[in-house]
Order: C-alpha cells, then sequence, then structure tokens
C-alpha cells in the first residue's frame, strides 16, 4: 500500500469543493477519508466512485459517453435511490483523475491528484 497526499476538488457551475488530505493506492483504488467523515474509495481502473459517511453509501460507475445508474443508498430509511448518469469525459493521467458528469441537469467536476507522501 502507497501513502498518498490528495487534492480532490468537486466541482458543480459556480461551486468548488477542495478537500486536501492523505490517504493511500493500492490494486488501482485510492482511498481517503474527508475532513466531513466521508470515505472515499475510487477506482481508477474501473472508474468506480464510492462515498460513504453515517448517512449514506453513494456508487457512481463512469462509462465515456455512456448512461448508467449510479445508487444512493440512504441508511436511516434503508432505501436505495437509482440516480441516471451521464459521463461526459474520463481524463487519467499520472497523478491525475478527472472525470466529467451529469446527475438530473447538474454537470459535475470530480479531480483527484496524488502524489505519494
Amino acid at each position: 500500500m502507497t501513502k498518498l497526499n490528495i487534492k480532490a476538488i468537486i466541482s458543480l457551475t459556480d461551486e468548488k469543493l477542495v478537500e486536501e488530505t492523505t490517504g493511500s493506492f493500492e490494486s488501482g483504488i485510492i482511498s481517503y477519508k474527508e475532513s466531513n467523515n466521508t470515505y472515499v474509495y475510487l477506482d481508477i481502473n474501473r472508474h468506480e466512485l464510492v462515498r460513504e459517511n453515517n448517512d449514506m453509501t453513494m456508487k457512481y460507475i463512469f462509462n465515456e459517453e455512456e448512461e448508467t445508474i449510479g445508487k444512493i443508498f440512504v441508511k436511516e430509511l434503508n432505501h436505495e435511490i437509482e440516480l441516471n448518469l451521464k459521463t461526459i469525459k474520463i481524463e487519467k493521467e499520472d497523478h491525475k483523475y478527472r472525470v466529467e458528469y451529469i446527475v438530473g441537469n447538474d454537470t459535475f467536476t470530480y479531480e483527484v491528484e496524488y502524489s505519494e507522501v
């Protein structure tokens, strides 16, 4: 397991959330914990994003220029919500992963920059 410095950015129109933290990389999966106690697992080979906290678990599978089903499991209600997810573009470079996608009428950009500690 490789220890990483991570900068994660989630953008939606005029909003931008930036998280700088440490995490790890193993078997193609980047994992880290955000300051709001959300655990994030990004499989850069399978293009899967999982975000989990005390309230919910979200799983998105990105497939460039295709629609997939995103799932959000609300723990308190024991209920799963399915969302249509349209991946616009996936960019994978050394030490950087970026995906642009649409959920409903909103366009998001999720970007992770990482380097070894």
